[in-house]
């Protein structure tokens, strides 16, 4: 098992470096454009783009998980010819696909934002931002092969350094020309081209192929890959309601400004997610090759051990949130204050995400991808429904709560299915320490922030540094694990390679 936790760890690494940089200039373009642009334009970008991005669900036809499955065996048994022609068949179905949809939507416009989005001055700007679908779309399959090919510096460099930085710039450069919407609109498109671009020059020298190789052939493979890949793509489709139905219908029972005030808090609040993204990136194609060596218990050790670590790093952020969620929000300007308690339930949800680690990884990648269809159909009606009931009673705060219930019941839903079939559960004693110390420390935080009294920034910081180091010392003398202290001695050893290398 040291072999593996020692691959998770190194190129978890690199994937949890690049998520905070990600963070970082995520929490800097969130805050430059609500500073800028406001509540209300800031929503209204984010409600067409949230329709736009639905589309790359249904585009990229669930391929990205089968190229995260496949890529890895044919890497194995060296054959590179299926696995170039796995991947430029990708590339070619699902862009020809996304022209159909852009041209589709662009002539019914009108029709969609009266009857769908219920705002009918919105038909311009979704024919200006339609074919981003194109762009989304090919963003979706070179994540699915880089994963596949476990290539994750080249990912992460272009995803979350790279794409942030130039948006940022563009968005902020044109808003001093005078530009407002457009300048959005025209900062996500050089963003997504330039990710494009290096993705697939990437792509193209890594796997060595050739021009002659960019064309459909082999239909048999087409056949497998898609056989295997269209429960997830019915997956996806789902997913994306499941995960976007707050914020449609927001939009479409509120108004703009609550869209934006919204989105900000579902920035925040999820943001702590990269944990659980860096190690899905580097897990996944594992759990298939340990799933196809009979592995199991060495499988579920590595599960307690990675659903710990991600559980713990979002408890601190939520944490947080529950003492300062009306601090945090008002850095983006007085307006998103609304959005406090909206944070906290947001955080709900995201615990209630966390705590059974990567489920639904292990159900698709040990071959039961039609359990993420099931469990996703069954929380997508929950989820429109309390949407539904919620949100014209409880504004942004019920779509929050409604939200966090419907994560909730998915992924009870996800661990008994990976228990019914492999019998192996995320949880142990050094689980549950983990949450006491997290406990322990925020009661003790809570109090100490109630009897400081400084400037509001001073004190989020310093209560925040106090909250950390106390459960860092609770932590140390009740929870660490030998696992813990080995994934930890891989960082800090990465870490002074690093340092001596520069």
């Amino acid at each position: 098992m040291e072999k593996e936790l020692t691959d998770i760890t190194k190129k978890s690494s690199y994937v949890f470096a690049g998520k905070i940089i990600g963070v970082i200039f995520g929490l800097i373009m969130n805050l430059v454009i609500a500073r800028l642009y406001g509540a209300e334009l800031y929503g209204r970008f984010i409600y067409i783009y949230t329709f736009i991005s639905f589309f790359p669900s249904l585009t990229s036809l669930g391929l990205r998980n089968g190229l995260i499955y496949f890529i890895p065996k044919y890497t194995t048994n060296n054959d590179t010819e299926k696995r170039n022609t796995l991947i430029t068949n990708s590339f070619i179905l699902t862009s020809l696909l996304s022209v159909i949809i852009i041209v589709v939507i662009s002539l019914n416009s009108d029709f969609i934002s009266t009857n769908l989005l219920n705002n009918s001055e919105l038909s311009p700007l979704i024919k200006i931002m339609s074919p981003l679908i194109i762009l989304l779309t090919l963003n979706t399959i070179s994540q699915g092969v880089f994963r596949g090919k476990m290539e994750i510096k080249d990912f992460i460099i272009g995803k979350d350094l790279l794409m942030p930085s130039i948006k940022l710039i563009v968005v902020t450069a044109l808003y001093f020309l005078g530009l407002r919407i457009e300048g959005l609109i025209l900062g996500y498109y050089i963003g997504f081209i330039v990710l494009i671009v290096y993705y697939l020059i990437k792509i193209i020298l890594n796997n060595n192929i050739k021009p002659k190789d960019i064309r459909l052939k082999n239909r048999k493979l087409i056949y497998t890959t898609f056989k295997f890949s269209l429960p997830l793509f019915l997956t996806g489709f789902l997913t994306f309601f499941v995960n976007k139905t707050d914020t449609f219908m927001i939009g479409y029972f509120l108004e703009d400004v609550d869209v934006g005030i919204y989105n900000i808090a579902l920035r925040i609040g999820t943001m702590s997610s990269f944990i659980l993204i860096a190690f899905n990136t580097t897990f996944a194609p594992m759990i298939s090759n340990l799933y196809e060596k009979n592995k199991i218990k060495e499988l579920g050790s590595i599960y307690k051990i990675i659903t710990k670590w991600i559980l713990t790093i979002n408890l601190i952020a939520f944490s947080l949130f529950i003492l300062f969620s009306n601090e945090i929000m008002l850095f983006f300007g007085q307006e998103f204050t609304a959005g406090a308690y909206a944070l906290i339930f947001i955080g709900v949800g995201q615990i209630v995400n966390v705590m059974v680690g990567p489920a639904g990884y292990l159900n698709i990648m040990t071959g039961k991808p039609q359990y993420e269809l099931y469990s996703n159909i069954i929380v997508l009606i929950l989820n429109i429904i309390l949407n539904y009931i919620m949100i014209p009673i409880y504004g942004i705060n019920g779509a929050a709560i409604a939200s966090a219930i419907s994560v909730g019941f998915t992924n009870v839903m996800r661990l008994i299915l990976v228990y019914k079939d492999l019998n192996i559960h995320p949880y142990n004693i050094s689980y549950f320490n983990a949450i006491i110390s997290i406990v322990a420390s925020l009661i003790v935080s809570i109090i100490f922030n109630s009897v400081l009294n400084i400037f509001w920034i001073t004190q989020v910081v310093l209560v925040s540094l106090f909250m950390f180091i106390l459960f860092i010392i609770i932590y140390y003398y009740i929870g660490f694990s030998d696992e813990d202290l080995f994934i930890l001695n891989k960082i800090k050893n990465k870490a002074l390679s690093i340092k001596n290398n520069n």
